[in-house]
């Protein structure tokens, strides 16, 4: 039978006679040059619960609309209005720190701490801050009042200070060092390379990156007596940033969904001084048929070697993952193939030095309850919830001619699969659509493949495998055994 190997991740393109290749709840992996097959896919993490915070009194209600991690190594939790402080010992068990006032219309709040105090914000003109030594304090939270607080859709942190937008406009500002309050109100300027909007603020290495609504520029510590940060030379980027909350910091890099002034919908990864496009044409094509994109949500979290960047799209109701460490796509879903993945937010904790050890955990909050989860690669489910698996092949075609297909049989290691189940379908029109599929069982097959025969005759055949089964399980790739029949 002839060996059918996957490449890539997902490239499912604008017409699928070109490709039709999906890939969900699954990420591919190269193998060394002498493995049999070139690629193999692992079954994405699914989600153990680790907090639930949904009747937590008073506040909780609504989605995680933030997890950070603090300098002091504690974990804060955003639900809904309400700020909670969660304890290492009991996961489940949380101080109350205080509320942040009302919803603004970004989904996610934006935290970060300068080693003393940790401040909050939401894209309104209010911002939030509690000393890291107050965390397990209750109602220790205050809103910062200050004639030269402008609020900010997100904070970032470089060279001991705190870094803001202000929205709706082009100016950026900073806090004096190590202090929160008071605000200097001559640590103050404006993007200065363009005449766009500035969306928000991301700390890189030494630099802090300005993301417009149509260029990016990059500013640097230059020890000013009046202001320390200054714009560095020839450093303008023309590609802006089309959702305020999609910028990611990972990987040594920083990623964020794109526009400029001729279009829209890119994922960039800025190095050095200098952007490149990720995404693909098929990731691209799909985000473009999405009503709108300017609400997606950029997270990350990094597990056995594989830096996880991802965005959520919720009018498009989608979630997409890129794997930097491989560079390809695959797609996250929750209870079947249609909704997106619950995470809206994400974060690592893990012990520091001088702390009794404990297994470290990467977090994610539900977007729509209280409830927090660890993404862990040993978990099959989604808190319970079956995983549904897909993954598609390449085109089949032999110059046009009609093809009797005997066999085709999954280079799978299934056995661990509870139920082992697996369906498999496949399309004669170029992958436009698809037959009923038929079930198969890797148990009654001596040989342990999954296995399938007699499947008829096509001239552009694109098979499909689905499957829900908990457990652990290695794809390969397919063998496929077809005769052309000269027709």
């Amino acid at each position: 039978m002839a060996k059918l190997p996957l490449h890539q991740g997902s490239y499912d393109a604008r017409s699928p006679i070109a490709s039709a290749q999906v890939a969900i709840n699954i990420y591919p992996e190269p193998n060394p040059p002498d493995a049999p097959f070139p690629v193999t896919h692992y079954p994405g993490p699914g989600l153990k619960l680790w907090g639930d915070l949904s009747g937590a009194s008073p506040g909780a209600t609504g989605g995680v609309r933030g997890l950070y991690v603090t300098s002091s190594n504690a974990v804060v939790a955003v639900i809904g209005v309400a700020v909670y402080t969660l304890t290492v010992a009991q996961p489940g068990q949380a101080v109350f720190v205080g509320n942040i006032g009302g919803p603004s219309s970004q989904p996610v709040v934006s935290m970060c701490d300068n080693g003393t105090t940790l401040v909050i914000v939401d894209g309104s003109p209010n911002g939030w801050m509690v000393p890291l030594g107050a965390l397990l304090t209750p109602n220790s939270l205050v809103q910062i009042n200050d004639a030269a607080f402008y609020g900010a859709n997100r904070v970032d942190f470089i060279d001991t200070f705190l870094v803001f937008n202000q929205p709706g406009t082009g100016n950026f500002y900073t806090t004096t060092s190590n202090v929160v309050t008071p605000f200097d109100p001559t640590y103050f300027a404006a993007k200065e390379g363009w005449n766009d909007r500035l969306v928000c603020c991301a700390c890189l290495h030494d630099n802090i990156w300005l993301l417009g609504n149509q260029t990016v520029e990059i500013w640097f510590n230059a020890g000013g007596a009046t202001f320390p940060f200054a714009r560095m030379p020839n450093s303008i980027l023309q590609q802006g940033c089309a959702a305020v909350c999609s910028p990611v910091v990972a990987d040594n890099a920083l990623y964020w969904l794109s526009q400029d002034r001729w279009g829209h919908s890119m994922i960039m990864r800025g190095e050095g001084y200098a952007a490149r496009r990720i995404s693909n044409f098929a990731v691209e094509n799909e985000w473009n048929q999405y009503p709108y994109v300017t609400d997606c949500v950029g997270m990350s979290y990094q597990i056995a070697g594989h830096e996880i960047c991802a965005w959520y799209f919720p009018a498009g109701g989608a979630w997409w993952a890129y794997d930097a460490s491989t560079q390809m796509w695959h797609k996250r879903t929750y209870a079947g193939t249609t909704q997106p993945w619950l995470p809206l937010t994400s974060a690592f904790f893990g012990t520091v030095v001088g702390e009794t050890p404990f297994t470290p955990v990467v977090l994610a909050g539900d977007r729509s309850s209280g409830r927090i989860y660890e993404i862990d690669r040993s978990t099959y489910t989604d808190n319970g919830t079956a995983i549904t698996r897909q993954r598609s092949w390449t085109h089949l075609q032999q110059d046009g001619q009609r093809i009797a297909y005997q066999r085709f049989a999954l280079s799978m290691a299934g056995n661990q699969l509870s139920p082992d189940t697996l369906a498999l379908d496949w399309s004669d029109d170029a992958g436009l659509s698809y037959g009923s599929p038929v079930n198969q069982t890797i148990n009654n097959q001596s040989n342990g493949q999954y296995l399938w025969r007699r499947l008829g005759y096509g001239r552009d055949r694109v098979y499909r495998a689905t499957w829900s089964g908990a457990g652990e399980f290695a794809l390969n790739g397919a063998y496929s055994d077809g005769t052309p029949e000269g027709t």
